[in-house]
């Protein structure tokens, strides 16, 4: 598999809006401090270990334990939906907060430091993410939801300023290494270029609501040779994203985006999907 790796790794104080510098962030809480950082990887690994079930499930975080990271996916176009993705170089991590323009307050490429100790690790639909327990007792899961937005800012410190070049995609030059579980699993929650693909569907508007009403809101627009069962790879695009309505482009195209991975069950016959949920209409590029 060819991969390109490269990675740099809510109190507003009254102080911080008068802060004569500009040095202090007036969004999250300055007071956090670094204490007991560990990688991201090293949390999926521990809490992925301890829950019951692997498709959805939550487990509480131990109190204390912190993660610092790049963001690497915001809402600026209305498609990562009440969602920031950090990465720390070692795995990257959805954030489930119910807040909106947290592309004012989080740039990408901006480091910060997360206060995740009292807060739920778990996958929705085997996809790992961070934020607070939901259950829907009709289907009988758990997993985890948007935390509100005041424990959000509590939880969250800027560490200086936001440096886009530090929001690395990392490269993968055959898309077929996706239809390997272990590497789609492996990059989940990244920032990923996908390269030399090709839209089954040219042509097609990106998200229309006509389709998107009876899956979430949400359509996944496959990539040509990636549309069968346990083999689907494609961008998958809120209806309500800013370039919803644009048309699907043809020819060979570089695409970027924030890589997920679902299933139904561990068992299920069409196995994981593979998506990437664009930041913007400009991390589709044309190859020449």
């Amino acid at each position: 598999m060819a991969l390109v790796i490269s990675f740099g790794a809510a109190s507003c104080m009254n102080e911080d809006w008068s802060d004569p510098t500009g040095e202090t962030s007036p969004f999250g809480n300055s007071q956090l401090q670094e204490t007991n950082v560990v990688s991201i990887k090293s949390l999926i690994d521990e809490y992925g270990a301890k829950q019951k079930d692997k498709v959805n499930d939550t487990v509480r975080i131990a109190d204390g334990v912190q993660i610092k990271g790049v963001v690497t996916g915001n809402d600026m176009e209305g498609n990562l939906y009440n969602q920031v993705t950090i990465d720390d170089g070692t795995a990257g991590m959805i954030i489930c907060v119910a807040q909106g323009g947290m592309f004012g307050q989080l740039a990408v490429g901006q480091e910060i430091l997360v206060n995740v100790g009292g807060l739920y690790y778990g996958t929705y639909r085997t996809q790992p993410q961070i934020g607070i327990p939901y259950t829907n007792f009709e289907k009988n899961q758990t997993y985890p939801s948007r935390m509100n937005r005041n424990e959000w800012q509590s939880r969250f410190k800027v560490i200086g300023k936001a440096d886009p070049t530090k929001a690395t995609p990392i490269v993968v030059e055959n898309a077929s290494d996706l239809n390997i579980e272990a590497n789609a699993y492996a990059l989940a929650g990244r920032l990923v270029t996908l390269k030399n693909v090709e839209f089954n569907e040219p042509g097609k508007t990106f998200a229309p609501e006509s389709e998107g009403y009876t899956t979430g809101y949400g359509v996944t627009r496959y990539f040509k040779g990636f549309t069968a069962q346990k083999k689907q790879i494609g961008v998958r695009t809120s209806c309500y994203a800013d370039f919803a309505a644009e048309t699907v482009p043809s020819g060979k195209v570089n695409v970027t985006g924030i890589l997920t991975c679902y299933k139904t069950s561990l068992t299920s016959s069409y196995g994981n999907t593979v998506q990437l949920v664009l930041r913007s209409s400009k991390d589709i590029e044309a190859v020449k």
